[in-house]
């Protein structure tokens, strides 16, 4: 439950919370680092406005999501969610909007982090300095292949091989690549010319003590929930984009096509398994990411809130991680990623997002993203193999991936 202003003490009722300004969002985010706290900020592709959650108790535990429940807060999962009970909740202990603010009662067992991270507030806004936002880094970096180009392509390789010897019908094959931070690089920055850059994304800079910090770019929604209506959609399909012509001229290759209708089939045959008849589709049609494009298909089921709020969580629990990061079969391709990659994941691939946020819930997958380390960013991409696809052309198509932060970058 989120509370208003007026519930709180005189002094905290005086504190000029909201998103207004750059000087706004840097502050907040910077004063959270300073007492401890986990803070997530985005930028909705819908409302084209900054939002961000803080949570006052410092140390977060796993948990599971459950749409049932009253929980309002930022859901953060890695891609493998070990009995889905790996996700990250930052609690809405306070949710900050463009225009407003409120506390949770939750909030009132954290009076003294409370405290702590308004005073800190309070004094970055009034000073006359500029703002210099920091970011935190992991307890543990992972050890993390940097695949080259011949790694990347053998990779593939053994992906083509294992389709065919297994018949199964798509792995998606990601990679870790290093890139240096530009001088002066300030996070809260890179958060705002991404959210300019690509107003249909959803962009997210995520910081949690041990965790570290997580910026990205994602193109796509895994599930949106709002009043009597859900929505999910498969993704699938790359090319740039193309700057002489509209998006409805652009031509697709068989392959495009064939991953695409993989990922849609993969949602229809969910919904069918779960005995689900009555829903809607659109597409597939050509969406904009960036500098590239997808081919998309979107599906809205439509019923009473607490049907689909389960309905919710089958979703969540049953179909995460999706054919569109995993491939399909979805066991035997996470088989194959987890034998063969060489790397972990991380939080790449997962989801994240606002849960019961104004009456709605949005979880996006966790792509075109990147974890900041001290002098440099670790950027995450992948390729959807199939028995047609060709190695240098899915390398090709990570590079073009990439160039989503790293043109901004």
């Amino acid at each position: 439950m989120l509370e208003s202003v007026s519930a709180l003490n005189v002094s905290e009722q005086t504190v000029p919370l909201h998103l207004k300004t750059e000087k706004n969002i840097t502050a907040l985010y910077q004063a959270a680092l300073d007492t401890g706290l986990p803070v997530a900020l985005w930028h909705h592709p819908q409302k084209q406005a900054t939002f961000a959650v803080i949570d006052f108790n410092p140390a977060i535990s796993p948990t599971r999501i459950d749409f049932t429940g009253n929980r309002s807060g930022f859901a953060f999962s890695p891609f493998i969610n070990t009995g889905q009970n790996s996700t990250l909740f930052i609690n809405a202990g306070l949710y900050v909007s463009p225009t407003d603010h409120h506390f949770s009662t939750t909030s009132d067992n954290y009076t003294t982090t409370r405290t702590e991270f308004l005073t800190r507030y309070r004094q970055l806004m009034q000073s006359s300095s500029p703002v210099e936002p920091s970011w935190r880094l992991p307890t543990n970096f992972s050890a993390t292949n940097r695949a080259s180009k011949d790694e990347f392509c053998t990779l593939v390789k053994d992906a083509i091989t294992y389709i065919n010897e297994s018949g199964i019908k798509k792995i998606v094959a990601s990679r870790a690549t290093e890139t240096p931070l530009p001088p002066n690089f300030n996070p809260i920055t890179l958060f705002s010319a991404l959210s300019e850059r690509y107003p249909h994304a959803f962009v997210s800079l995520v910081s949690i003590p041990g965790i570290g910090t997580w910026i990205g770019a994602s193109p796509e929604l895994l599930l949106s929930l709002r009043q009597n209506s859900l929505q999910t959609v498969a993704l699938a399909g790359t090319q740039a984009r193309p700057t002489d012509k509209p998006l409805e001229a652009v031509r697709w290759g068989q392959k495009e096509i064939e991953e695409q209708a993989l990922v849609s089939d993969y949602i229809r045959d969910f919904f069918h398994d779960i005995g689900l008849r009555k829903f809607s589709t659109v597409g597939p049609r050509t969406v904009p990411a960036g500098n590239v494009v997808h081919l998309q298909t979107s599906f809205t089921v439509n019923d009473t809130p607490t049907n689909l709020y389960h309905l919710a969580n089958q979703i969540l629990h049953r179909l995460h991680p999706t054919s569109a990061v995993c491939g399909m079969p979805k066991n035997e391709a996470l088989s194959f990623i987890l034998e063969k990659e060489n790397y972990d994941r991380a939080f790449y691939s997962g989801f994240l997002g606002p849960v019961h946020i104004d009456g709605e819930s949005q979880l996006h997958v966790n792509l075109r993203c990147m974890q900041l380390k001290t002098r440099s960013a670790l950027l995450y991409v992948g390729a959807g193999i199939t028995a047609d696809s060709i190695p240098e052309a899915e390398w090709n198509e990570t590079v073009l991936k990439s160039k989503t932060l790293l043109s901004v970058l």
